[in-house]
C-alpha cells in the first residue's frame, strides 16, 4: 500500500485547516538532511512546527501516537536547522501535531517540548 497518497491527502487538510484558523503558511514539507517537517506556519508571534499524521481507522492505533520520541528528535533537529538557516533562532517556537482520522482533524497545541 502506498503511504503516502493518505499523507498527502492529511497534510492538504491539515493545511487548509491552519489557513482556515489564520495561521500564515512558510513552508510545507521542508526537508533536509536531517529530516522532514510538514508544515511550518507562523501565528501570534511563534513559528509553529507541525507534524501531520492521518489514518483511515484506529486499527494501529491514534495518528498521534505515530509521533514517537525518536521522530520527536528529528522534528527538532530540523526546526533547529530551519531556525538557524532563517535566522530566526531569536524566535519562539512550538511543535503541533494535527492528527486526522477520516475527516476529523484533531489539532494538538504544544504536543512535545
Amino acid at each position: 500500500m502506498n503511504t503516502k497518497i493518505p499523507g498527502r491527502r492529511g497534510e492538504a487538510l491539515a493545511f487548509n485547516y491552519l489557513v482556515e484558523k489564520n495561521y500564515k503558511i512558510l513552508n510545507t514539507n521542508f526537508s533536509c538532511k536531517l529530516g522532514e517537517i510538514d508544515i511550518i506556519a507562523q501565528k501570534d508571534g511563534y513559528i509553529i512546527f507541525v507534524e501531520v499524521k492521518a489514518r483511515s481507522s484506529n486499527a494501529f492505533g491514534a495518528p498521534r501516537e505515530a509521533v514517537t520520541y525518536s521522530k520527536q528528535q528529528h522534528i527538532k533537529r530540523t526546526a533547529l536547522y530551519y531556525l538557524q538557516k532563517t535566522n530566526n533562532l531569536d524566535k519562539f517556537c512550538r511543535f503541533d501535531v494535527i492528527e486526522i482520522l477520516g475527516d476529523k482533524i484533531n489539532h494538538i497545541q504544544d504536543a512535545f517540548m
